[in-house]
């Protein structure tokens, strides 16, 4: 009698597995894995267990969504349950932004926000001693200083992410016009130099400005293949041509140095425009 019940027990089993398999090979290969990521993933688990009910809502949601899309791929709609399927994925990548990052994570962010703050200080504090600024870089240098503004306080407000987003965007800016800046025939012409030397301090300083441009271009930027080797050629042409100005200069031909570090400028500018900063 138990060997014959134990034989029944095997086949409910056997059945029930069969009919589970085959319920699954029904759905189409998203949804199995939107089902697989929104019911049984870590991530899926760690929602579960956040006491939050936007957190709840937000998967409950996500898996009606896809409930939606087990159903209509069984009523034979493959179109509609392919977008309802994409909907829930999206639902639910939503919710797991509500999880709280890990503290190594949180300190990538952190780190992330002080380079940033420390590299847009820098191109600020070059416009203080400018000796020309023009009205349209006035207005963009306060609106650099307004949004620094509101990114300290989102990052105050542990807000890293969103602090970080508008900081890029504000060196990327801040980057091109200091480029513009520095090529403008309006600052060159307002300047007056008395002697040579005033001049090659100018032309020294605009050389150093365009080569402290170079690596936050090509993080930025971040050119690849050709593009990047000519980058590169373009770099190591402005630092060869540079150390040719230094020879001249220090053998008391100013005037030579002062034409060959423009020469040298020209060549960290066209490395700029070689990867789209004008």
């Amino acid at each position: 009698m138990n060997n014959q019940l134990s034989v029944f027990c095997l086949a409910l089993l056997l059945l029930t597995t069969s009919v589970v398999s085959a319920e699954v090979a029904k759905l189409s290969p998203k949804i199995n894995y939107a089902d697989n990521l929104l019911m049984n993933s870590k991530t899926a688990k760690r929602l579960e267990e956040l006491d939050t009910e936007e957190a709840r809502l937000a998967l409950k949601e996500a898996r009606d969504l896809l409930e939606q899309a087990k159903e209509a791929y069984r009523n034979g709609e493959a179109k509609e349950a392919s977008s309802l399927g994409s909907l829930a994925l999206k639902q639910f990548t939503k919710a797991a932004k509500l999880l709280p990052k890990s503290e190594s994570a949180l300190k990538i962010l952190r780190k992330r926000y002080i380079e940033l703050d420390e590299e847009i200080a820098s191109y600020l504090e070059w416009y203080d001693s400018a000796p020309y600024v023009s009205g349209d870089e006035q207005e963009a240098i306060d609106k650099a200083k307004s949004e620094v503004s509101k990114a300290k306080i989102l990052f105050e407000s542990s807000k890293y992410e969103e602090a970080n987003k508008i900081l890029t965007r504000v060196l990327d800016d801040v980057v091109v016009m200091t480029n513009r800046s520095m090529t403008s025939s309006e600052i060159v012409n307002s300047l007056d130099f008395e002697t040579p030397e005033q001049e090659h301090k100018y032309e020294l300083a605009r050389n150093d400005e365009y080569k402290r441009l170079i690596p936050i271009a090509e993080q930025q930027k971040a050119p690849t293949g050709g593009k990047l080797m000519l980058f590169k050629r373009f770099v190591k042409k402005a630092g060869d041509i540079r150390s040719e100005a230094d020879l001249q200069f220090q053998g008391g031909d100013i005037k030579s140095s002062i034409k060959t570090l423009q020469n040298s400028t020209d060549q960290y500018l066209k490395a700029l425009r070689m990867v789209g900063i004008r």
